[in-house]
């Protein structure tokens, strides 16, 4: 299991997070069957976190670090 990305609508493509930086994103969690167990929507609050601090899972590290900046939705 590995880092999938799905572009659903692609951001800048040339504006990228670097270590360090703080992200905001809203997120919606579902497992393999697609029912969802977390969404920062349902909550009306974004989700913020370091890149690469080990503040998220790798897979949150590793993908965020390649949305381009203002990507409205994306799939990781």
């Amino acid at each position: 299991m590995g880092v999938e990305i799905q572009t659903i609508k692609p951001g800048d493509g040339q504006t990228f997070p670097k270590t360090g930086q703080t992200v905001v994103v809203h997120y919606t969690g579902t497992l393999a069957d697609g029912s969802k167990f977390d969404s920062s929507r349902d909550r009306g609050k974004p989700f913020k976190f370091r890149i690469g601090k080990g503040e998220v899972i790798k897979g949150w590290d590793s993908g965020v670090a390649q949305v381009s900046k203002n990507i409205p939705n994306l799939r990781i």
